[in-house]
Formats: structure tokens, C-alpha cells, sequence
């Protein structure tokens, strides 16, 4: 199958899941069809092994840590926010924490509560929603196959778009520009090359709102000048190297930090 054919062929699973950005991805993990990700690209940067369990032999991490659950459950909560926005129906807190509270308990479903609470103040409700969850798949050069991602939200204000990643944890950290790079690539292609922002809406997990010396909440500005597409896309086809020699040798080194991977139980056995 040719590249163009597995463009085809995704964009018709983009189709069937209707939007469904969890099946989408397991869609294309479990049929095993060829494509690069940013979330691919960071896994075999930060360490080849990782990838390796991840992608090729496609483990979960055992034990799944609590954050994956929490972000997951996070990100639900904003969709149907957005969702709610974007119908004229906003949603308050009480029904963004339904679900929440049906799945977590003690500590995390604190941080839940008051991270809903949180967004709930600096939503961006003055924005038209055009997109949530919007999966979507770019075929940037011959030489790579089809690069694929999901845009957490898509607003527009007047003429002017803006999209936003949604990141959650402990504390704050310095956004991939990569991931911005082709997100705005992708808004390029799909709505006209218009004038558009690009943020990191960061939500960090705490306990009591009342008592914190650091804010819960950053948004951050991410600029993606023109000049960093050149490099952006290096560092994709670098990174779809990498993956090939892990696919042929069916090895790969360890080579990250341990200590920050969820999969450290899985390789050190």
C-alpha cells in the first residue's frame, strides 16, 4: 500500500469513528496501519525502548499511573464543556463532574473537582468552538508516511483561529513546538491559511485551591514562526528514522530517564 493509499485509508477511519478520538487511535494501533505521530516521535526521542513496548509490542503500562486516568477523564470533562458551548447548552459543574465522580475517589477526584473548577473560570467562552477532538492525518513529504494527531479545541474569533492543547500534571512544563508546528500545518491545509494563535492551556493537580503559593492554571502563547516548519519536519523524518531500525530490528536500546517512564515495572523484568 502506497502512501497516498494509507491516507485513504485513514481519513476513512476518521470518517467511521465519527470523531472518536480514543477509537481512532486504537483503530490505528490495533490494525497495525503505518503512520507518525508527534506523541510517536516524543516516545522514541525520550527513549527508543519505550517506543518499543509502546507501539510495537503495544503494552500498557503496568501499573496504568493514576495521571493517565485523571488526564483522560480531564480532557472528557472539557469536551463536554466545549461541546455544551459550542450547541449553546454551556454545561456547569456539577455536570462536568458526574462522570468524575462515578470513577475516581480521595485525592484524585479532588484535583479533578477543582481543576474543573478552574477551567470553568478562564473558559474560552468569548470564542466561537469550531472543533473538539478533531482527529485528523497530513501527508507532508513522500519520504515519511501519513503523519496523524488530534487538536484537543479549535476556535475561531471573527476571522481569526486559535487552537488549544490541553495539558495536565503536577506542574507546568515548556510545550513541543513540534506539536504546534504541525497542528498549524494542518489549519493551513484545512481552513485557508488564516491568521491563527496557538496555546497550552496548563491545569496543575492540587488538593485546595484556597491554600496554593503556585497558580493552578498557565495559559501559554506558543509562536510557530515560519521557519521552524523546516525543522520541524527534520525532527519528523529523524524520528520516523528511528522508528524504522526499531521495526526491522525488532529491538531497541533504553536510552531515557526511568525514573519519569510509566513503563520502567514493564522493561526492568
Amino acid at each position: 500500500m502506497t502512501y497516498v493509499d494509507t491516507v485513504t485509508t485513514i481519513e476513512a477511519i476518521i470518517s467511521q469513528t465519527q470523531g472518536d478520538s480514543d477509537r481512532f487511535a486504537e483503530t490505528l494501533r490495533h490494525q497495525g496501519i503505518r503512520h507518525i505521530s508527534f506523541s510517536q516521535v516524543a516516545a522514541v526521542e525520550a527513549c527508543p525502548q519505550r517506543y518499543y513496548l509502546q507501539y510495537i509490542r503495544m503494552l500498557d503500562p503496568d501499573p496504568m499511573p493514576p495521571y493517565f486516568t485523571k488526564g483522560k477523564l480531564f480532557h472528557q470533562a472539557l469536551a463536554r464543556s466545549y461541546q455544551g458551548q459550542m450547541n449553546g447548552q454551556p454545561v456547569c459543574e456539577d455536570d462536568l463532574c458526574q462522570a468524575i465522580d462515578d470513577e475516581c475517589q480521595g485525592d484524585s477526584r479532588l484535583h479533578l473537582h477543582n481543576a474543573v473548577q478552574v477551567h470553568l473560570a478562564n473558559r474560552w467562552a468569548d470564542y466561537e468552538v469550531v472543533a473538539i477532538e478533531q482527529p485528523f492525518v497530513l501527508q507532508l513529504d513522500e519520504r515519511l508516511p501519513p503523519v496523524v494527531g488530534v487538536i484537543d479545541l479549535i476556535l475561531r474569533h471573527n476571522a481569526d483561529y486559535a487552537v488549544i492543547d490541553h495539558k495536565t500534571g503536577h506542574d507546568f512544563y515548556a510545550p513541543d513546538v513540534l506539536q504546534m508546528a504541525v497542528y498549524a500545518e494542518y489549519i493551513r491545509r484545512s481552513y485557508g491559511d488564516p491568521a491563527c494563535e496557538f496555546y497550552y492551556d496548563q491545569y496543575r493537580w492540587v488538593r485546595n485551591l484556597a491554600r496554593i503559593r503556585k497558580p493552578a492554571f498557565e495559559r501559554k502563547q506558543v509562536s510557530v514562526h515560519a521557519d521552524l516548519w523546516q525543522l520541524s519536519l527534520a525532527r519528523l523524518r529523524h524520528g520516523s528514522a528511528a522508528i524504522d531500525t526499531i521495526r526491522t530490528t525488532n529491538s531497541a536500546p533504553k536510552s531515557g530517564e526511568c525514573f519519569r517512564c510509566p513503563y520502567r515495572s514493564i522493561c526492568w523484568d
